[in-house]
């Protein structure tokens, strides 16, 4: 079931993307997990944070973040949400390492217990 999409934010924001589907009216939607730079991490400890420098070059990531494991919605693939920043050439400014992405499984898998 896909949440209520409201209105895109009034700034970009990282997100990870956690699913892609495509509608029966064949347009896509993009499963994403927001991120913020206000950490809050004694508050949010099960959330899931960016804080290594090297897992923010390959992230694209300027500042520490941390991903709302608690936020997920599912937004259209369209323009309106998904900002290009100068530099790039699509919305994606980076990826997590391997090494990131058994850190997410981690936690996620930790949240589950």
């Amino acid at each position: 079931m896909h949440e209520s999409l409201g209105d895109p934010g009034p700034k970009p924001r990282p997100a990870l993307v956690k699913n892609v589907a495509i509608t029966p009216d064949e347009t896509g939607e993009v499963q994403l997990v927001y991120g913020t730079t206000n950490l809050k991490m004694m508050e949010r400890r099960n959330d899931f944070f960016v804080t290594n420098n090297a897992e923010m070059d390959a992230c694209g990531l300027y500042r520490a973040t941390r991903f709302d494991l608690d936020a997920i919605a599912w937004i259209p693939w369209a323009d309106e949400w998904f900002d290009i920043l100068p530099g790039y050439k699509s919305p994606i400014i980076g990826h997590l390492t391997g090494h990131g992405i058994k850190m997410l499984q981690t936690t996620i898998s930790y949240r589950q217990k």
